[in-house]
């Protein structure tokens, strides 16, 4: 307060041996608040610390053990350099001492078109389907530009879910983005050695059909797909709760009606802009689709048994009489199973995630006609036998 009535009053041109007399203080305490540029603050010398004479002690500590924890290194200096403090205050020493290994995170932009990221989520509760509670995942696909999303939905991690949860996306999109980026997924990396990544065979089938450029995020880092994170936590809480389903089919109905009509014509929340604007913006810049899409559906040689019912997830589709006991190729996706013979399909079926199902189901047994009746034969009565007939028998 004084130092505020100081600069007011010597800003008026009132002098210093005035300003002294109206505000009781000595003349060289105004020279020193005439002066200072900030208000005067009591600051009390700083304390040394115990651990002041063995920091040299700490840091060789710390070159060349640099996983140490403090409860050892308190060990270390109690035992040898007679050490009193507590384990906390060491514990607090080392934090600061210990070089930080936290990456530094950069704003990144992008331009329409440039980068897709995709991740799986699991919904937060179980649906009944089928008859009873399953896990749902769903292959979620963000643009950064422009923060819009689509998702694709099913029961399992396959690789067959992710290519085409990944060819459904593009589909929709209506083009082609000039790169994708991913977790560490199993469908995309097969095995990480630091920044050398070998790829998932299937998933390199995909990336040379659609022709695009594929980046695998650094391990326990989700921040460099932070557009696909935001869009997870969009899903989970804007889209999920209090829905109602019987089965994928419904569930996807229900998703492109919000999809469509909530999520991607809002306002963005850290932009500003109007995402649907921006989408079509980004739908121009996107690359052509090639002429056929990619065949993402699972495939699985057999031979046909002798009652020519072949077994998908718990369930069992028939091939036509005529393979028994030859080779075919079951194939299957999300929503479908057929059965191909030479490169044609010889039958379909919808699939079924109810176990124990039977396609087309097995014919039931005939019942045996009744027994024909027996007529009574026509003749003079006779008559029945009477005990004492017995009697030498039984004697």
């Amino acid at each position: 307060m004084e130092w505020a009535q100081v600069r007011a009053l010597a800003a008026d041109g009132v002098s210093k041996r005035q300003m002294a007399a109206r505000l009781g203080i000595n003349r060289r305490t105004v020279d020193r608040l005439i002066e200072a540029r900030e208000p005067p603050r009591y600051e009390r010398a700083p304390r040394g610390s115990m651990l002041d004479p063995l920091e040299p002690v700490l840091r060789r500590l710390l070159e060349e053990w640099p996983e140490i924890k403090a409860p050892r290194v308190t060990e270390i200096l109690r035992e040898d350099y007679g050490y009193a403090g507590s384990v906390d205050l060491v514990k607090k020493r080392l934090a600061r001492m210990r070089p930080s290994t936290a990456r530094p995170a950069q704003k990144t932009g992008y331009r329409p078109g440039q980068v897709l990221q995709l991740d799986w989520a699991e919904m937060p509760t179980r649906p009944k389907i089928a008859g009873r509670e399953r896990r749902v995942y769903a292959l979620i696909a963000s643009l950064p530009f422009s923060g819009a999303q689509t998702a694709h939905f099913s029961l399992d991690l396959s690789a067959e879910s992710f290519l085409e949860g990944h060819v459904r996306a593009l589909e929709w999109l209506g083009g082609v983005p000039r790169e994708c980026v991913y977790d560490n997924l199993r469908s995309v990396v097969a095995r990480r050695d630091g920044d050398v990544v070998q790829w998932n065979p299937r998933f390199v089938a995909l990336r040379g059909h659609y022709a695009f450029h594929a980046t695998a995020c650094t391990p326990a880092t989700p921040r460099e797909k932070g557009a696909v994170e935001g869009a997870v936590r969009h899903l989970k809480t804007g889209f999920w709760p209090a829905r109602r389903i019987s089965g994928l089919g419904e569930l996807d109905e229900q998703y492109a009606d919000w999809r469509d009509r909530v999520c991607n014509r809002r306002r963005h929340a850290t932009g500003g802009y109007w995402v649907h604007e921006r989408l079509e913006v980004e739908c121009d810049a996107l690359r052509r689709l090639p002429p056929v899409a990619f065949d993402y559906a699972g495939r699985r040689a057999t031979r046909v048994p002798l009652d020519g019912y072949l077994k998908l997830g718990g369930c069992f589709y028939r091939a036509p009489e005529p393979l028994v006991h030859q080779r075919v190729e079951l194939r299957f996706d999300r929503d479908r199973v057929w059965v191909c013979h030479r490169g044609e399909a010889v039958a379909r079926y919808i699939r079924s995630y109810d176990r124990g199902r039977w396609f087309p189901p097995p014919r039931l047994r005939p019942e045996p006609p009744p027994p024909a009746p027996v007529l009574a034969r026509r003749g003079p009565a006779v008559a029945a036998p009477e005990l004492a007939d017995y009697a030498p028998l039984c004697a």
